[in-house]
C-alpha cells in the first residue's frame, strides 16, 4: 500500500490559509522531502487515506513554522545564554491534532519544536 502524498501546492494553501506565505519552495521540498523518509512507518501502521492526509499536512506545516514563526519572547547574554519563544496557540493545537492521529509516532523524529502549553501554577502562603 503507497502513501498519499501531499504536494507542494497543498502545503502552500495550508500555510496561507493560516497567514504564512513567505515560506521558500525549497524549503517546502525538504520538508515534503522529509515526509517521503518516514512513509513505511506510516504504512505499517495502517492509517486510511484520510489520517494520512491529515498527518502529511500537520507534520510538513509545522516543520515550516517552526523554522518560520519563533518569535523570540525573552533574550538573556552574558553568557549564561538563553533564548525563550513564542509560538501561537492555533499551532499549538496543531500540534495536539498530530499528536491525536499519529498515534503510532511516525512523525516524532521529524524537526518539528512548537512548544509547550504551560498551565498555571500559584502559590499562596499563609499564616
Amino acid at each position: 500500500m503507497a502513501v498519499v502524498q501531499i504536494t507542494a501546492a497543498q502545503v502552500k494553501q495550508q500555510l496561507s490559509a493560516l497567514g504564512y506565505t513567505t515560506v521558500p519552495d525549497f524549503m517546502i521540498d525538504a520538508y515534503l522531502c522529509k515526509m517521503a523518509k518516514i512513509e513505511p512507518c506510516l504504512v505499517a501502521a495502517g492509517y486510511d487515506d484520510c489520517d494520512l492526509v491529515l498527518i502529511q499536512v500537520y507534520a510538513v506545516t509545522l516543520m515550516a513554522l517552526t523554522a518560520y514563526t519563533q518569535r523570540v519572547k525573552s533574550q538573556g547574554a552574558p553568557s549564561g545564554a538563553s533564548r525563550s519563544f513564542d509560538y501561537g496557540d492555533n499551532v499549538l493545537n496543531m500540534r495536539d491534532a498530530l499528536l491525536a492521529l499519529d498515534t503510532s509516532g511516525c512523525t516524532s523524529d521529524l524537526p518539528i519544536d512548537v512548544g509547550q502549553k504551560v498551565g498555571l501554577f500559584l502559590v499562596v502562603g499563609g499564616c
